[in-house]
């Protein structure tokens, strides 16, 4: 009884660690994906002065 418990709490560890891993590939993800939204937010403020300098003349 004890040590299927034991066994138990180390396939619950085991899983954690997996998370943790899951947790950690997602955070080295989001780099792109912030260097992707500020490539889009560059692009439209480029197309914004653009058409400022175009209205304006």
């Amino acid at each position: 009884m004890h040590r299927s418990a034991v066994s138990g709490q180390r396939s619950a560890v085991s899983g954690q660690r997996s998370v943790v891993s899951g947790q950690q590939s997602a955070v080295s993800d989001q780099p792109s994906v912030v260097s992707g939204q500020w490539s889009a937010w560059h692009r439209l403020l480029a197309c914004e002065l653009t058409h400022k300098l175009i209205t304006d003349y």
